[in-house]
């Protein structure tokens, strides 16, 4: 059987939820970050292709870089 959902439980999902709105900016509007991954592909001297990946933080509204 599907476990049954509390009202503390919901109530803790949403606050998890909302805990990552801020204020844009660039818009002036109430957005979310976003957890996104960059991968750059870097021409070795050798000729092949090497990916560099990093984990970043972005506004949800622009995409721009989250600087906290």
């Amino acid at each position: 059987m599907a476990k049954v959902q509390s009202f503390a439980d919901k109530a803790a999902k949403l606050a998890k939820k909302n805990e990552g709105m801020v204020i844009c900016p660039d818009t002036k509007k109430e957005t979310r970050i976003v957890n996104v991954r960059l991968v750059e592909a870097v021409k070795t001297d050798k000729g092949s292709y090497k990916f560099l990946k990093r984990n970043t933080r972005v506004y949800e509204s622009t995409y721009k870089p989250y600087n906290s």
